[in-house]
């Protein structure tokens, strides 16, 4: 069974960070290929929050990529399925005016045929461009999926993550906090 990364109901709207872009643009990180930069992707939090709430999280939303807490890094770079389908890119944060380090960006590498389009209902986002991105009204997953993964992007929609029933354990048994 997969499942689809989402944001947690409760992840406040205070917390969407800025992509700051580095030179290593966004779109790059949705080709499922490895990036070679010795930049930290940054991001920045213009409004003033509690540090002790907001480091409380493990998985940051953004206006570009989907980063991880320092706490979540440590705990998957032992996951030697994990690391082989995604790839931990070194990001800093600006909070409150300070600087961050040790936050991870998600660089998802693997890239599977999973949503299910007979049974799914969803329009091409651009009339001229059948083939196209797709705005998905309902998404039915596949469910003969045999392809082992621990988290990968949807072929149908490059902006879905979807992640394994093994890895949705992990997350469940460490407890991470920002998903649901």
């Amino acid at each position: 069974m997969i499942y689809e990364l989402m944001i947690s109901s409760c992840y406040p709207d205070r917390y969407w960070f800025q992509y700051v872009s580095t030179g290593d643009d966004y779109y790059e990180l949705l080709q499922c290929k490895k990036i070679q930069s010795n930049n930290p992707i940054v991001f920045k939090l213009e409004k003033k929050v509690s540090e002790k709430r907001l480091f409380s999280y493990d998985i940051y939303f953004s206006s570009g990529p989907v980063f991880i807490s320092p706490r979540l890094a440590n705990l998957l770079s032992s996951n030697q399925d994990f690391l082989h389908d995604v790839q931990l890119i070194d990001a800093t944060i600006t909070v409150n005016g300070c600087s961050y380090s040790g936050y991870k960006v998600l660089n998802i590498l693997r890239l599977i045929s999973c949503i299910d389009m007979n049974k799914s209902e969803y329009i091409p986002i651009l009339e001229s461009y059948p083939d196209g991105p797709m705005k998905f009204f309902e998404m039915v997953f596949k469910e003969d999926i045999n392809e082992q993964f621990c988290m990968a992007r949807s072929e149908e929609s490059i902006g879905l993550i979807v992640i394994s029933e093994s890895l949705r354990q992990f997350f469940i048994k460490n407890k991470v906090k920002g998903i649901d």
